[in-house]
């Protein structure tokens, strides 16, 4: 047989060693007439992140300078009706700054089977138990922050304070409507001076009484007392109080003021208001639980398509197709908890992956291709940029989700330390495209976004570089008797590198026991 030139390299390099190969990485299919029993675990924690090839804290997505209504929504909402206020159209509300970190742990234990039903064609199945554990850490920084929690709102307030803010709205209700019936009776017709000072102050405490009544007792946040935006919002109420005190008309007065916070919250405060269920939030502890669920289940089929053992000083050829579907069976992360980690994508895959060993004497290598083809599924999410990730209630929606596909490659060359061990290293690079969304049928379109928000940062890729120590025993005695294979190995990867998208930074560790027995 006439090798290509670049097996024929490999030969050549590896010729020295010579000698049958004893050990090599684990085969893909089962003999004829056994059972496989696989069980494992893979360890995987990341506490950095590449978003689109740069490399940052895992909870960066949390980390805000400053912390204003770009962020968050209704910081956002509670600045424009500020901005509605006759002349504080240019204050601005910031809650300080945020850090954020994160450290995700993922554990998962692998039990699973494979029956050889010849020679070449194997059939198996794995189930996945995964446990979740993600610790977060935010914090609030609240030195120069212009916004803390409103002391009149009626769901995050007090009683104190919405009592203040009620009492300064009636009174200057009241001060205006005893200004207008006088007005309008001809009470300052005889004093010209005072009824165009009446007039004045009717044209812009209207106007200041309409926008405080949509601002104060309602809005989330306001203005830190002392701050340029408290000052902004003061300045109409204190001419406003001097035209009154000018006006001197008996019974007209305004001598009350609005309750505004004295600090921005902390992070404690701000979880608070983040997960109130009357608020708009309404989320889940910002640490979230542990998680433990099966992941989902896969079952294939593997076909040994080329097998040429490898004769004294030969080179070796093993090369095998599998096909796996990946079902619906694991958790998702909810829509609720802005931290979690589900325990898998619960939409169908199905996959087939190009696996080929190459040996002579004690070096060879693997060959891996796959390709992944993800189908749509249904979630419910919160539609909302990445870069917003403390999303409204009121944007969760049901949508259709049709992954990216993926396409995944990698080289491990491995060396025979001993008849049944053998050391190997190798570099995975793993793409996948972007995803597509779109809402389900009947679901109602939410107000100011679109389903393609979610999509940002999913075209994604990775460079990962591994190595382990595997043992893998074909059955064949010293004594040339033969009994029953067994396989194990010990596996370490990490992510090197990535591109495109967001990507967490993961180092992982894996183990894996399989054993062979006669099936049934």
């Amino acid at each position: 047989m006439t090798l290509p030139r670049p097996l024929r390299a490999l030969v050549l390099l590896t010729g020295i060693l010579g000698g049958p190969l004893a050990a090599q990485l684990a085969p893909v299919t089962v003999p004829k007439g056994l059972l496989r029993l696989d069980f494992g675990g893979r360890f995987d924690n990341w506490d950095r992140r590449y978003v689109d090839g740069v490399k940052g804290d895992a909870g960066a997505d949390f980390t805000f300078t400053p912390f204003d209504g770009r962020f968050l929504a209704t910081l956002d909402s509670a600045e424009a009706a500020l901005h509605r206020v006759p002349g504080a159209g240019a204050a601005s509300l910031s809650l300080g700054n945020t850090t954020s970190s994160m450290l995700v742990n993922i554990g998962t234990g692998y039990i699973g089977a494979a029956y050889g039903i010849t020679r070449r064609l194997t059939v198996f199945g794995t189930v996945p138990i995964v446990r979740v554990r993600v610790q977060n850490r935010l914090g609030i920084d609240t030195v120069g922050a212009t916004a803390g929690i409103n002391p009149a709102n009626t769901t995050f307030g007090s009683s104190a304070g919405a009592l203040q803010t009620s009492a300064f709205l009636a009174q200057l209700q009241a001060a205006l409507t005893t200004i207008s019936t006088r007005l309008n009776s001809g009470a300052f017709d005889a004093d010209p001076t005072r009824k165009a000072l009446a007039q004045q102050i009717l044209a812009s405490g209207t106007p200041l009484n309409a926008a405080l009544k949509d601002l104060l007792p309602t809005a989330a946040f306001l203005p830190v007392a002392g701050s340029p935006a408290a000052d902004a919002l003061s300045a109409p109420i204190i001419a406003l109080r001097g035209s009154i005190t000018t006006l001197a008309e008996q019974g007209v007065t305004l001598s009350d003021s609005p309750a505004l916070p004295v600090r921005g919250p902390t992070g404690t405060e701000f979880e608070k208001f983040a997960t109130n269920p009357a608020g708009p939030l309404q989320s889940r502890s910002f640490e979230p639980p542990v998680l433990q669920y099966i992941g989902d289940i896969e079952v294939g089929a593997a076909f040994t398509w080329l097998d040429h053992r490898a004769t004294q000083g030969g080179l070796a050829i093993r090369s095998s197709l599998a096909g796996t579907v990946r079902l619906r069976t694991g958790q998702l992360d909810r829509p609720d908890d802005f931290f979690d980690i589900g325990t898998g994508d619960r939409q169908p895959d199905v996959q087939g992956d190009l696996v080929t060993d190459l040996a002579h004497g004690a070096l060879g290598a693997r060959l891996s291709a796959r390709y992944v083809l993800q189908l749509s599924g249904r979630k419910d999410r919160r539609v909302s940029p990445p870069d917003q990730p403390f999303a409204l209630a009121n944007t969760l929606a049901a949508v259709e989700w049709n992954p990216g596909e993926i396409i995944e490659g990698s080289v491990e060359p491995f060396l025979r330390i001993a008849p049944t061990l053998s050391l190997s290293a190798g570099v995975r690079y793993w793409s996948k495209g972007a995803d597509t969304y779109k809402y389900v049928r009947n679901q109602a379109p939410i107000a100011g976004t679109t389903p393609d928000v979610l999509a940002i940062g999913s075209r994604q890729n990775l460079t990962a570089v591994f190595g382990g120590l595997t043992f893998s025993h074909d059955g064949v005695r010293s004594d040339g008797t033969r009994g029953l294979p067994m396989d194990a190995w010990l596996r370490w990867e990490t992510v090197a590198a990535s591109t495109a998208g967001r990507v967490p930074a993961t180092q992982s560790v894996s183990l894996m026991l399989r054993f062979y027995r006669k099936g049934p």
